[in-house]
């Protein structure tokens, strides 16, 4: 009886690598509130009036502005700021609310889907703004009317 011998070790043509992304956890603040300013409703009957507020701030007041609705004032998106890994791009996420006063108004956000952190990230990080908007009509009880955000940030 001949003894078997050993198969000869065998590699494959390219070899497999191994990787771990660390991330910092990231942190977020508010550092601005979101103010739609003032609203005067001058038409006399109306619906479906839709305030907005850009991310860079700027108002559109209605489809006939003057006219049905009247924005003034100094308006303001809402500004938070994310610390985190350099360079790490975040998922952003805002549902809509409601602001309630005398009455309650639908507050739909408008932000950033993703942020890029930057070469700062992990010192300043970033700042981004989410504005949003409201629909009036008419009848909409005149007061002072709140609420409050809730924003989420991910790493993609």
């Amino acid at each position: 009886m001949v003894p078997a011998s050993p198969a000869a070790a065998v590699s494959p043509p390219t070899q497999a690598t191994a990787t771990a992304r660390i991330l910092r956890p990231l942190s977020i603040t508010a550092e601005q509130n979101l103010d739609f300013g003032t609203i005067v409703l001058t038409g006399s009957s109306f619906t479906g009036q839709v305030v907005s507020i850009s991310q860079a701030g700027a108002v559109t007041c209605g489809t006939n502005p003057g006219v049905i609705l009247t924005c003034s004032g100094t308006t303001l998106a809402a500004q938070f700021r994310l610390i985190g890994t350099n360079n790490a791009i975040v998922k952003i996420t805002s549902p809509g609310f409601n602001l309630t006063g005398p009455g309650t108004l639908a507050f739909t956000p408008n932000f950033p889907a993703t942020v890029n952190l930057g070469a700062n990230g992990a010192s300043t990080g970033t700042v981004f703004s989410i504005g949003g908007s409201i629909t009036l009509a008419s009848t909409t009880p005149d007061g002072v009317y709140t609420g409050t955000f809730l924003v989420t940030a991910d790493y993609q």
